[in-house]
């Protein structure tokens, strides 16, 4: 079988076209900025709270901000619990032990990666390293920086104290503002 020249330079150009295609694509990404898709902040009001029975999850419901928990329990078919009523808090999960007696309830967080995923902000005082790292722009070196740093200063008291930070300037910043914050301490 004989190829012929023309054919040579045909395959040489096919293949320095699919060899550039990646480089196109990489920096055509980096000027093209993210868009939510419609209807992704319909909940925007709302307190997403995750319901765990039994080591599954029964399911994410997405509540009022002035909802108990009771309320909520009693309305998702959940048990009765002898425990004072609390408020609820965006991001919470509540666990519920129906073996034991009067049934318990356990309070935790819901994980950072279902939390982002929401459209949840994490708390940059309570994030680990690998939380962290679930965050466009954030690597392995920036998020070690920043426990570095907050290990440096006890907590962080603002979302500023980042720019303190070698490679965060304002614009960096404002993109960590849709993914951290910092919870305010009660006094």
């Amino acid at each position: 079988m004989n190829i012929s020249e023309g054919q040579i330079k045909g395959l040489i150009a096919l293949c320095l076209t699919l060899a550039i295609i990646p480089f196109f694509s990489f920096f055509y990404s980096l000027f093209i900025s993210y868009k939510a898709p419609a209807l992704t902040d319909q909940f925007s009001d709302y307190l997403a709270i995750e319901i765990v029975e039994k080591d599954k999850i029964k399911g994410i419901y997405f509540v009022r901000p002035e909802t108990s928990a009771r309320q909520l329990l009693a309305s998702t078919g959940g048990i009765e619990f002898s425990k004072k009523d609390f408020p609820l808090k965006n991001g919470m999960q509540i666990i519920i032990n129906a073996a034991a007696e009067n049934g318990t309830v356990a309070i935790s967080e819901m994980n950072a990666a279902k939390k982002l995923s929401l459209g949840l902000r994490l708390d940059i005082n309570k994030a680990t390293e690998s939380e962290l790292m679930l965050i466009s722009g954030i690597g392995e070196v920036t998020a070690k920086k920043i426990l570095e740093l907050r290990a440096k200063l006890g907590r962080f008291r603002a979302i500023e104290q980042l720019m303190s930070i070698k490679g965060i300037k304002e614009k960096k910043l404002e993109k960590f503002r849709k993914y951290l914050y910092v919870e305010n301490q009660k006094r």
